[in-house]
């Protein structure tokens, strides 16, 4: 990796603990910039704005989750365990939106009117859905699974997060209620209705 590469990587790194920390309204390119321990000469050779280090960062945290469902089936893991791993980490972030960039995401949404950065919202908000139907072909081909509706069934594990997640942020969630949700999730996909 080049030195320019590896500054650019520095940069999206550190701002997503910022954006992390503060969600997307209050970080100012100030914060990446001491949070990278760079100039602020240094921060603009790669970018210009906090809006493009945000889309940049929330690209590259997206674009980690997909590949790592991909190698995770690619190692040909047992669909069961997969499905399980899946609604534990779903769980994992919902209990913890403090570690989460979702805050941020929603208010770069509320943010931003355009429609450009309104499309750039809807993709990112949809690749929860490209891991839930990587998921459910790997299940499908494994014969796992006997939905026959995949993109359906997939939607409907993809609303029941989002309004986790949404509820997470706006009240108190409990551990059980996760866990009971969880379990509606997994029965979607065993069940006969897609």
């Amino acid at each position: 990796m080049s030195k320019a590469s590896e500054k650019r990587e520095l940069i999206l790194k550190n701002a997503k603990k910022v954006f992390i920390r503060k969600g997307f309204d209050r970080v100012t390119m100030k914060d990446i910039i001491e949070e990278c321990g760079i100039s602020r000469g240094g921060i603009y050779l790669y970018f210009s704005t906090v809006d493009e280090i945000f889309i940049e960062v929330v690209k590259k945290h997206n674009q980690e989750k997909i590949e790592g469902i991909r190698t995770s089936i690619e190692r040909n893991q047992n669909f069961d365990r997969l499905i399980d791993e899946f609604f534990a980490d779903q769980k994992e972030r919902l209990l913890n939106m403090d570690k989460s960039l979702f805050v941020a995401m929603m208010e770069f949404c509320f943010a931003h009117k355009n429609v450009s950065d309104r499309d750039f919202y809807t993709d990112q908000f949809y690749n929860t859905k490209v891991i839930i139907l990587e998921i459910l072909k790997f299940g499908q081909k494994a014969e796992a699974i006997t939905a026959k509706n995949i993109d359906r069934l997939a939607d409907s594990i993809l609303f029941l997060i989002e309004g986790l997640r949404s509820l997470a942020v706006s009240s108190a969630i409990s551990d059980e209620l996760v866990d009971q949700q969880m379990q509606v999730g997994k029965g979607l996909i065993y069940s006969d209705l897609f």
